[in-house]
């Protein structure tokens, strides 16, 4: 650059070669202007076919033209786009870069660059609408409704990087026909069209790295918009979405979405809505933020994807339209992501609930449940519920507690002038915590944790302010057997946000967990996971869930339970539970045959090797599996009485994995009576011992 300050001197304008690609600008950048910085010079190419190729080279010396030559032989015929990496001769190492911006922006040097000669000549080589299409695709979006302290978003949305060689090129390079086309369908349904032709860069990368070619490639939506034809209903087909939604305002402009399968999970939402309820673009993208929270309650994928639910789901969770619902939920509970992640809770123990109350060894998952309980009270309606739940504080037992039950700790006690922490290890420490702060920290979900190596800590500041805080462990892969906290929750009473010193004293905590000096204590505290009988903890669980619920949750949950299709079952069931070990005899290669409500039947395997308590599950002479543990005791002890139980199919999900695949009901046949092992005996058994052991007594005689 001759009128700036920079290493870069002026060179002649681009060279031409024999061949049939010419170079129309080339921009020579040193490897010091990016960052990071590193000693490799940068090379964009303007190519007479419309391409942009942006380089990194190993060998070669800033502004040596002499290198162009060769690398255009290697790659003229690659116009796809499939070599990202080259070793020649004369340069060494060539690494294009796909996902380099077409034109570059250096971080070390300041604007004086735009009237460098060279760069100004490279610019002018670029199609200027087609740059202008790009830029527009990286808008920036409605600012949220609401926002933490200082207007910290509590999710904040993923950006995406548009204009890059590889975007460039794919458009750039079409025939003026399709490229129009394509421009004008990108103009048109940005958010439904963009995923198909272009890729979502994370941000602009000069340093190398893969092809960077990923999007939804879609060569139905790709004929339909270079036929000209209509568009709508290729792009309907493609997302499996409605014709309305698609011309919908709020896909007129590209809103952001985490991934690809998130996008169709948000617009299988907007789809479920009626179409007078439905946001527009700035009233979307003003509560999108709040989807995170919403969709990691209903279940995601491994890869945090949002699963697939049925349309009355989300048409019940927003009855009262888009808008209108999440500005009172505003209203009522403030910050979303506190009050929704609070949920989790609350649906934990509404699990807990539906167990006993469906006579399952387990409850519905927890994204079914809630599922149902958008579906039948709407979003409103399960915020409103985990808070009447929270409210009510914990409510253990003291005879469920053992008194000499305590957890190794990493700090103790934390002080720091008038600050201190202290680490909760007792199930008595986080039960006081609970019922001193009036959140749920004190019910058995923390407790298990601390149990897994989470620790919580309680909180004191100067003037007499109080929080919660919990940090979870995760392996560090730099260091064998040792582990890195990170704060994951910072809670004031009654579950309300707390200052930022506050904020900041749980950092310094953070800190102090990390230490290297307590990598042993660290290490220690996931060791005893071991050692630690969780159960002993659970003795009690469905009487002390039972006292947990208000009346008006009870009705809510009973209507949630019909809705999943497990309604509560009568006086005389015993037990509703997936057949265990179903995937390793011979049901799945009958279960094509299955009916609903087929009539299974039991037998008390007492000369089973592995267990003389088993209990063996047919189907038409096919064996199934047998019932699971613990609960084959009591119906073990029930067969060798000679008391008639009934069983039956009572659901099959093709779907569910195959531990969970076929669900069996066990009852009492109440009209016949008791047969040697009175039935009331039976009932009267408050543990899978008693069962156990009359079991036992009758296999002896």
């Amino acid at each position: 650059m001759e009128d700036v300050s920079s290493p870069v001197h002026a060179v002649p304008p681009a060279p031409t070669f024999a061949s049939t690609l010419a170079v129309r600008a080339r921009l020579w950048l040193p490897g010091q202007v990016f960052a990071p910085e590193d000693g490799h010079p940068r090379l964009w190419l303007s190519l007479s076919d419309g391409r942009v190729l942006a380089l990194r080279l190993g060998q070669a010396r800033l502004g040596d033209d002499a290198v162009i030559a060769p690398i255009l032989a290697a790659l003229t015929d690659d116009v796809g786009g499939h070599h990202y990496q080259l070793q020649l001769p004369q340069t060494g190492f060539v690494q294009v870069l796909y996902a380099a911006p077409v034109l570059p922006n250096p971080v070390r040097w300041h604007a004086g660059f735009w009237f460098d000669a060279d760069f100004q000549r490279f610019a002018a080589t670029l199609d200027a609408e087609l740059m202008r299409l790009l830029l527009w695709l990286e808008r920036e979006p409605t600012p949220p409704a609401v926002t933490r302290r200082d207007g910290e978003t509590p999710h904040p949305l993923p950006r995406r990087f548009f204009a890059s060689v590889r975007n460039y090129n794919r458009l750039a390079t079409l025939p003026p026909v399709l490229r129009e086309r394509r421009l004008q369908a990108l103009a048109r349904f940005p958010a439904l069209v963009a995923p198909v032709l272009l890729s979502f860069h994370h941000s602009p990368n000069v340093e190398g790295g893969r092809r960077h070619a990923w999007r939804e490639k879609d060569q139905a939506v790709e004929a339909a918009i270079d036929a000209g034809r209509d568009l709508t209903g290729a792009l309907a087909q493609h997302y499996g979405i409605s014709r309305s939604l698609v011309r919908a305002p709020v896909n007129t402009a590209l809103w952001p979405a985490p991934s690809h399968a998130a996008r169709r999970g948000y617009l299988a939402l907007l789809d479920a809505l009626p179409a007078n309820q439905r946001p527009t673009l700035s009233e979307f993208e003003r509560w999108q933020l709040y989807l995170a929270n919403y969709f990691g309650l209903l279940g995601e994928t491994e890869r945090g994807d949002p699963l697939p639910q049925r349309p009355e789901v989300h048409r019940g969770a927003f009855r009262l339209g888009w808008t209108r619902t999440w500005e009172a939920a505003a209203r009522r509970y403030g910050n979303l992501h506190t009050a929704l992640a609070d949920c989790r809770d609350f649906l934990e123990a509404v699990r807990e609930r539906a167990a006993a109350l469906t006579a399952s060894r387990y409850g519905p998952r927890l994204g079914r449940l809630a599922a149902g309980w958008l579906a039948c009270h709407g979003l409103l309606g399960l915020l409103g519920a985990s808070g009447r739940w929270h409210r009510q504080g914990p409510t253990q037992i003291d005879d469920d507690l053992p008194g000499d039950l305590e957890l190794p700790a990493i700090v103790g006690r934390f002080e720091r002038e008038a600050w201190l922490a202290v680490e909760l290890t007792t199930p008595r420490g986080l039960l006081e915590e609970g019922l001193a702060m009036h959140h749920c920290v004190g019910n058995r979900g923390y407790w298990e944790a601390s149990v897994a190596g989470t620790r919580i800590f309680s909180l004191r500041g100067p003037a007499g302010e109080r929080a919660t805080a919990e940090y979870r462990p995760a392996l560090r892969e730099d260091v064998e057997y040792d582990t890195r906290y990170c704060l994951v929750q910072l809670r004031g009473p009654c579950n309300r946000e707390v200052a930022g010193s506050m904020h900041a004293f749980a950092s310094e905590v953070e800190a102090v967990l990390n230490e290297p000096a307590r990598a042993d204590a660290r290490w220690a505290a996931l060791e005893a996971r071991g050692r630690i009988e969780v159960e002993l903890l659970n003795r009690k669980r469905k009487k002390r869930l039972a006292q947990r619920f208000d009346a008006k949750t009870e009705r809510q949950l009973a209507a949630v339970l019909a809705w999943l299709g497990q309604p509560q079952p009568g006086p005389n069931v015993l037990l509703v539970a997936p057949v265990a070990g179903y995937q390793y005899h011979q049901g799945p290669a009958v279960e094509a045959q299955f009916q609903p409500n087929a009539t299974l039947s039991l037998t008390h395997e007492r000369d089973n090797p592995h267990d003389p308590l088993a209990v063996r599950i047919d189907w038409q002479g096919v064996k199934l599996g047998y019932v699971p543990r613990p609960h084959n005791a009591e119906i073990a002890a029930r067969l060798l009485a000679g008391e008639k139980l009934t069983a039956r199919l009572a659901a099959f999900d093709e779907e569910a994995p195959p531990w969970e695949r076929v669900v069996v009901e066990i009852a009492t046949r109440e009209a016949e009576g008791a047969g040697k092992l009175d039935g009331h005996a039976v009932r009267a058994a408050d543990t899978t011992h008693d069962c156990v052991r009359m079991v036992r007594q009758a296999c002896h005689r």
